[in-house]
């Protein structure tokens, strides 16, 4: 893993909750390898909350690219199948602050080469859209 610069993008955005904080899921095509930026979008959960989930569901001692597979892989479930969506925007703006870790993928993991995650903002969302939702299993995101 290594430590992230900010990074900003626009272009399609999922809005997801996931154990009840809602995340943020935005990808880019850089020089043939496709990046993965997830990060909470809900006020006040700090992004390595999704490592940390990551560990409650893989608590099996995986590897670091074993749990950045889960998170893309729980993106990628809210983007194709429509799980936890909050909402979906075919074209935004979207922020990624720094600070965050960048994780190479073991090759191509749901069409992404790169995981980023970190503080993700996208202004565009209301506070009603970012705002946690009720989960059956707050357990995973505590």
């Amino acid at each position: 893993m290594a430590t992230t610069g900010g990074t900003k993008g626009r272009g399609r955005v999922t809005a997801f909750s996931l154990f009840g904080p809602v995340f943020g899921y935005a990808t880019t095509l850089v020089e043939d390898r496709q990046f993965a930026y997830v990060g909470p979008l809900t006020p006040g959960v700090g992004w390595r909350l999704l490592w940390r989930m990551a560990e409650r569901c893989h608590n099996d001692g995986v590897t670091e690219a074993r749990k950045a597979e889960w998170i893309v892989s729980q993106a990628s479930r809210a983007f194709i199948c429509g799980s936890g969506v909050v909402v979906k925007l075919s074209e935004a703006d979207w922020v990624m602050e720094p600070g965050g870790w960048t994780v190479q993928l073991d090759g191509s993991w749901c069409n992404q080469d790169v995981l980023v995650t970190g503080d993700l903002t996208v202004p565009v969302l209301a506070a009603g859209e970012i705002a946690a939702r009720h989960s059956r299993f707050p357990q995973y995101a505590g």
